[in-house]
């Protein structure tokens, strides 16, 4: 990793936390690949892997090992790898709290109900999981989209952004 540190010139992987661990674009992360690559980039980020070095490497190390911390995390969790897997698709996230679409509305309401009679909706969240992800592998926009929407809904609606472990 250390000629990484000096070589990287381009930036975007820094953005990008699937491309930092080179990982597929997927909310279904696997764990033990994700923890692996991890433990190795902080073995060759560590302070004493830099002993020798000038100030430059030791700061650029610094910064990238601060980088995949928060890249770890990211995909550790369900909701900020879904954040993060619209990103790297290029696509603007969702500002809008609310939606037009009728037939989620009335979903949210019929949900809404069921949470205030004491139902279990994390088999609702997990389906929700299961169709951002498809709609993310189909590569379409507006389905993903959406289907994040319905996701984001359903984990306020659990009263936890990060509603399920990550896969």
């Amino acid at each position: 990793m250390k000629k990484a540190v000096v070589a990287v010139e381009n930036h975007s992987m820094y953005k990008d936390p699937f491309a930092l661990f080179g990982m597929p674009i997927t909310i279904f992360i696997h764990e033990a690949t994700l923890n692996e690559r991890y433990q190795e980039m902080m073995q060759d980020l560590h302070p004493d892997q830099f002993s020798g070095e000038d100030a430059f490497m030791k700061k650029s190390a610094e910064q990238i090992a601060a980088y995949a911390n928060n890249a770890y995390h990211i995909l550790r969790s369900p909701l900020k790898c879904a954040d993060a897997a619209i990103e790297a698709k290029g696509w603007q996230l969702p500002t809008e709290q609310t939606t037009a679409d009728p037939i989620l509305l009335m979903e949210m309401m019929e949900l809404q109900d069921m949470a205030r009679n004491g139902a279990d909706l994390r088999p609702f969240y997990q389906d929700a999981l299961v169709q951002f992800e498809s709609a993310l592998q189909e590569n379409t926009q507006v389905k993903t989209l959406a289907a994040y929407s319905r996701l984001k809904f359903l984990a306020r609606l659990l009263g936890n952004d990060d509603a399920a472990p990550n896969y």
